[in-house]
């Protein structure tokens, strides 16, 4: 009896292979996609089109469809702007066939030249779908908004909601979201603009000179056109833009206006929090075997520190300085440097599989980062509880309490942003103290600092 999974791919390879009319075609997934899976349509042995399909139906509160994607799709190429053509949606399961667009997305190994030459083309082009109307545009699925603000207002609806049914008890992203709402910029009665969201390097093509095709448009909505700014400015810690600046400069001149540059900030906490919701996610989820824990481990603990960082950016003050614990070896340690040095010099040359491969590189940062728990022994536990007694008045019997008891004085009011900024940071930096040799640079990568 064939598996769910397997029943579901031989569906998905009928349909394609009727969609594009061709007997003989295959169906390969891709690393990575995110919470939808990325397929690689073969035929002849040759990559020829590009299927987006989630592995089960998205649960009520998952807003974000691809059958709402690709109304954006549609939506985009109306207005001449590159990214690639839906060529069908599937009438019962949640998958999308689209064109494969030419062009690399790699954009980290350029050489700062080239890189900036794609990022000059790339500007306008945001600029030109900011500028579009939504009313003229064919978008359905989207709530219609009438201004900037009740855009934003809806987006943060959407958002808190997603995190309080992660069931993933969080005092510092509810103390987030509760500044974002009490600082919604003043924006007027300026309509919104279509946003691709999640914006920036990796998700467009290029062909080392100019955008061949934007991609992803998974978070677009109606918003403020300053989010997918941040965006960039967000994605700029994994794959930096040679020169922010320059890139808001060629789009306030494309777009006839320089940026907002404390809309900018707002937004880059409130990208940081729709992170944090996802990573929530998939934490309050059923544990997944199969998943990439090395990837979740090192980019949860880089967006974790991000939203403290954003915040107090946002608010226009520094963050506090932190005293981390020292860490030692112990008789454990060689344990956990004996299989690093064996999966990096024994077991990866060995392995042909880029899949597997992957996957191995994931679990050495999963071992970096338990050879620094291990070391840490109880000190960064004991320091937490510390913190947390500072704010409750009182020590808690264990972490997971301490935090209950802190998310209701924060939703009280009784403990304000302001107040759980200096736990937020000592937080965050003890976390990056443990992830940080399994995270190389990222471990010290930044937000843009926008004056």
């Amino acid at each position: 009896m064939p598996t769910s999974a397997e029943a579901r791919h031989d569906q998905l390879t009928r349909w394609v292979a009727e969609l594009v009319d061709e007997s003989r075609i295959e169906i390969k997934r891709r690393p990575g996609g995110g919470s939808h899976q990325a397929w690689d349509v073969l035929a002849d042995g040759k990559a020829r089109w590009f299927l987006r399909a989630d592995a089960v139906e998205p649960d009520d509160h998952k807003h974000y469809t691809l059958r709402r994607e690709a109304e954006i799709y549609r939506a985009v190429n109306s207005l001449g702007i590159p990214s690639p053509r839906v060529l069908g949606i599937h009438p019962d399961l949640e998958a999308v066939l689209l064109e494969r667009s030419s062009g690399d997305a790699a954009f980290a190994r350029l050489d700062p030249a080239a890189q900036t030459e794609i990022i000059d083309d790339f500007a306008p082009w945001l600029a030109r779908l900011h500028q579009a109307d939504p009313a003229e545009l064919d978008l359905p699925s989207l709530i219609p908004a009438n201004t900037i603000t009740s855009a934003v207002h809806h987006e943060l609806d959407l958002w808190e909601a997603r995190l309080d049914a992660s069931g993933v008890p969080d005092p510092i992203l509810t103390s987030c979201f509760r500044w974002l709402r009490d600082n919604v910029p003043d924006t007027g009665n300026t309509r919104p603009s279509l946003v691709q969201g999640d914006t920036g390097p990796g998700n467009f093509l290029h062909d080392g000179h100019g955008v061949t095709a934007i991609l992803d448009f998974e978070l677009g909505h109606l918003g403020d056109p300053m989010e997918d700014l941040a965006w960039v400015g967000t994605r700029n810690a994994q794959e930096p833009v040679p020169d922010f600046e320059r890139f808001l400069t060629s789009y306030g001149d494309a777009a006839g206006a320089p940026p907002d540059r404390a809309r900018i900030r707002y937004h880059a906490l409130f990208a940081e929090l729709r992170i944090a919701a996802l990573g929530a996610e998939r934490v309050g989820a059923e544990a997944d075997l199969e998943a990439e824990h090395g990837n979740r481990l090192i980019y949860g603990a880089l967006h974790r520190r991000l939203t403290v960082e954003a915040l107090a950016a946002a608010m226009g003050v520094e963050l506090p300085a932190v005293r981390l614990p020292r860490l030692h070896d112990t008789p454990d340690t060689r344990y956990f440097d004996a299989a690093l040095h064996q999966m990096r010099h024994r077991i990866g040359p060995e392995i042909d599989d880029p899949w597997a491969d992957r996957l191995l590189k994931g679990l050495a940062r999963v071992t970096k980062y338990l050879r620094e728990v291990d070391r840490a022994g109880s000190s960064h536990t004991d320091a937490e509880l510390d913190d947390l007694e500072q704010l409750l008045g009182a020590r808690p019997r264990s972490i997971d309490e301490g935090a209950a008891a802190l998310l209701g004085l924060v939703r009280s009011g009784n403990v304000t942003p302001t107040d759980l900024l200096p736990y937020a940071a000592a937080q965050v930096a003890r976390r990056t103290q443990l992830v940080g040799p399994a995270m190389g640079r990222l471990a010290t990568s930044h937000l843009p600092q926008l004056t």
